[in-house]
């Protein structure tokens, strides 16, 4: 029997708020990995951010901390200085 429940692509519904510029229903997780993680690590809370850390690894996180020109300052030292 099939499940009725979107696949694990979707993001959670109360993340809509944080792509308030963007069309929210076409955001897949796999395809657009980097951009919604910049969203939830500047705007996100700490739930929003343990979801993020449950679909990706510390690594990308910290590879993206490097990298990014998307991230705030204050974003960066915070989880840089969380994940070290």
């Amino acid at each position: 029997m099939k499940s009725n429940k979107k696949a694990d692509t979707s993001l959670p519904e109360k993340f809509r708020r944080y792509f308030w510029d963007v069309s929210f229903d076409e955001l897949i997780f796999e395809k657009h990995s980097r951009f919604i993680a910049e969203r939830l690590l500047n705007y996100g809370d700490l739930n929003e951010v343990r979801w993020l850390l449950s679909h990706t690894n510390r690594q990308f996180i910290k590879s993206l901390l490097k990298k990014s020109r998307n991230l705030n300052t204050k974003t960066v030292n915070f989880w840089q200085m969380m994940l070290a």
